[in-house]
């Protein structure tokens, strides 16, 4: 039996413990700007609540992104961390992959056979990627991308990019506000890790970059 702890912080930061692919706990904030002060306390939480100790695991998956530098950076770094401590290996997970995965058995209940994922990127663009249903399976076509929502596929939107730009994406219903999750992450990683797929490395999706800029030297008076 396979016993993962997930996390994923490419938009809201989320934790979840799974065995065998079903949930055991899971813990979630809205807020998208405390992912450094959260998420440690969110793993002795879910830890707790699902019985189980953090050597006892036999993986670690996390969201890669794509997301904002910082929050990206946290979750990250906590699973790092941790994976070292308890001597499991860390598993990277592309996030959007695993907003997909849940939402493929909507799509397939819907007959959706081709559809994109969308997440929110700030200064008005969207993460995206497209995605088929392969063997009962969302499979990644393409992305993932940032852009305008007006340059997105335009097939079915499935996620929050979609909410935040209604006159250009064609929202799934009640999909409007999704976004990744641990649970999606540690399915995806669960899936792959049963079936002998390979997983990406545990480092950061980056798709362009950071806001925060290095000051250049400054000029000295008179000069």
């Amino acid at each position: 039996m396979a016993l993962l702890l997930a996390i994923d912080s490419s938009a809201a930061a989320s934790v979840a413990v799974l065995r065998d692919g079903e949930e055991l706990a899971r813990w979630a904030t809205d807020d998208t700007h405390a992912h450094a002060e959260v998420l440690a306390p969110a793993v002795q939480a879910v830890l707790g609540e699902a019985g189980v100790i953090g050597t006892a695991l036999d993986a670690l998956a996390v969201g890669v992104g794509p997301g904002p530098f910082t929050g990206l950076r946290a979750g990250l770094a906590t699973a790092a961390a941790l994976g070292l401590a308890w001597d499991v290996p860390v598993h990277g997970v592309r996030s959007l992959d695993a907003l997909a995965h849940e939402a493929g058995v909507d799509a397939f209940r819907h007959g959706i056979e081709e559809f994109v994922v969308a997440t929110d990127a700030r200064r008005r663009e969207v993460y995206w990627a497209h995605y088929a249903q392969v063997g009962g399976q969302p499979t990644l076509l393409h992305g993932p991308f940032v852009s305008p929502a007006d340059e997105v596929t335009p097939l079915p939107v499935y996620g929050a990019g979609a909410g935040l730009y209604p006159e250009a994406l064609r929202a799934v219903p009640d999909w409007e506000t999704a976004t990744p999750s641990a649970v999606g992450v540690g399915q995806v990683a669960e899936l792959a890790l049963r079936r002998g797929r390979g997983l990406v490395p545990a480092e950061p999706l980056y798709l362009r970059e950071s806001d925060a800029k290095v000051p250049g030297p400054r000029k000295r008076a008179g000069a």
